[in-house]
């Protein structure tokens, strides 16, 4: 086969598997290098004559562009910059130059990326685009809960004294009907889908670290307050002494 296609070099697997990564790595260098040249000569070139000179050299305008804009980005981010040493596909590569900066560095701090196909690289971008939005509307939620406190917060001051209390009680009161909301919800269905899931070693260690951290917040939170724990006032009598400290 070798001399069938004039190929002259050792016939090794290992040299064979290197020389491959080595081309590969040039496909995307040779991508960024004449995307340079082409923005310097669109700077050389007089206005309109840029497309005709594109069309001289072979280039549609649409690929022209892509590899200007590769060029571009790829000088002003060190993770894009990291990554095409990486990527082996040019057209995954190109790839990556569509999407923000902050997306490509969940990418660029994984080791694996040098030998995932071009399948793996826009399923593992999904998943980075994905955690992003994810996290940026947690974010958004916090500070549209902030915001709303600090207008109810406002709001409460300038009440009277016993309307504030009173006001600011069925804030809490709502606050907490959430977490609960949350625990009895969200936290017990995700209990539930561990609880279902194959047994492993260290399940129920997992599950009871989650409980823990929960009650141990809510300890916390006792202990700066120093509230007592009602937590098991179920009978009347016990009940009505806790009425009665409140008071």
């Amino acid at each position: 086969m070798a001399a069938q296609i004039g190929y002259q070099g050792a016939v090794t697997v290992g040299t064979l598997e290197d020389e491959i990564r080595f081309y590969q790595r040039r496909t995307v260098e040779a991508i960024l290098e004449t995307g340079k040249r082409l923005l310097v000569l669109r700077e050389l070139t007089p206005r309109g004559e840029f497309d005709e000179r594109l069309g001289l050299l072979g280039f549609s305008r649409r690929t022209a562009y892509r590899f200007m804009q590769a060029a571009t980005k790829t000088a002003k981010s060190a993770n894009l910059a990291l990554l095409s040493t990486q990527v082996k596909s040019a057209s995954a590569f190109l790839e990556l130059v569509t999407h923000d900066d902050d997306v490509l560095e969940n990418l660029a701090e994984m080791d694996e990326v040098e030998k995932m196909s071009a399948s793996e690289l826009r399923t593992a971008l999904r998943e980075a685009r994905e955690e992003k939005g994810a996290v940026e509307k947690v974010l958004s939620d916090k500070n549209a809960a902030m915001d709303k406190l600090r207008a109810q917060v406002k709001r409460i001051e300038t009440l009277p004294a016993d309307e504030a209390l009173e006001q600011t009680m069925k804030e809490a009161t709502a606050i907490t009907r959430d977490a609960m909301g949350a625990i009895r919800g969200g936290v017990r269905q995700a209990l539930v889908a561990l609880n279902d899931a194959p047994d492993g070693a260290n399940k129920s260690v997992f599950m009871a670290g989650l409980i823990g951290q929960i009650q141990a917040d809510l300890n916390a939170l006792r202990e700066e307050f120093n509230l007592p724990d009602v937590s098991n006032a179920a009978d009347a009598q016990l009940a009505a002494e806790v009425a009665q400290w409140g008071k």
